[in-house]
């Protein structure tokens, strides 16, 4: 065999092996985490009634393509929430984390009276206003590590997003009988033809 195939071979395994180890490192901090509870205390002290809500860490990410003629640019935009859901209710609380510190500013209500419709998925959920045009999506995700300054954070939520996924399905459905939505697709081109 070739020195230099054995050479980038063994390369390769130290490179997963270090890789492997940092995120089982990350991923044991996340599972009770200084920014873990941080989000808990966030969602407590300002969320009304903090304490009866379940918190977790979400993001957003949007997508922007922009240019002009040949040249085509993508730009991806990042924000990060602590979210407090309960039972037909949901509240976001928009985060701003910088050198490992995490403030806030205030909550944001999205209840039956802002909502139109809401659109579930497995891991995330998408909300739309009353003329049902898109707000956001909305990730909840088990395991977050921090990567860089889009993933900022080492936290472990599997109970928070499964618990999130189901809470994200039943409000799926409170919210869009109240605004009389059966079909979410119909919806949606329904709002597009409206502009």
């Amino acid at each position: 065999m070739n020195t230099y195939i054995i050479i980038g071979v063994v390369a390769v395994v130290v490179l997963f092996i270090i890789f492997y180890v940092k995120m089982t490192i990350d991923e044991k901090k996340g599972a009770d985490s200084r920014e873990k509870q941080k989000i808990k205390d966030i969602v407590r002290s300002v969320v009304p009634g903090g304490d009866t809500y379940t918190a977790a860490y979400g993001t957003r990410e949007e997508l922007a393509l922009g240019g002009g003629g040949r040249r085509v640019t993508a730009t991806t935009s990042y924000w990060f929430y602590a979210v407090a859901f309960k039972a037909g209710d949901l509240y976001l609380v928009p985060l701003d984390i910088q050198g490992g510190e995490i403030s806030h500013s205030e909550p944001v209500h999205y209840g039956r009276e802002e909502l139109g419709m809401v659109e579930a998925k497995n891991g995330y959920v998408t909300l739309f206003d009353r003329d049902r045009k898109e707000i956001m999506t909305l990730f909840v995700t088990a395991s977050n590590t921090k990567d860089d300054k889009y993933h900022p954070v080492n936290i472990q939520q599997k109970e928070e997003a499964d618990a999130f996924a189901q809470f994200a399905q039943a409000y799926m459905r409170e919210i869009n009988a109240a605004n009389g939505i059966t079909d979410i697709k119909a919806a949606k081109k329904e709002a597009r033809k409206n502009g």
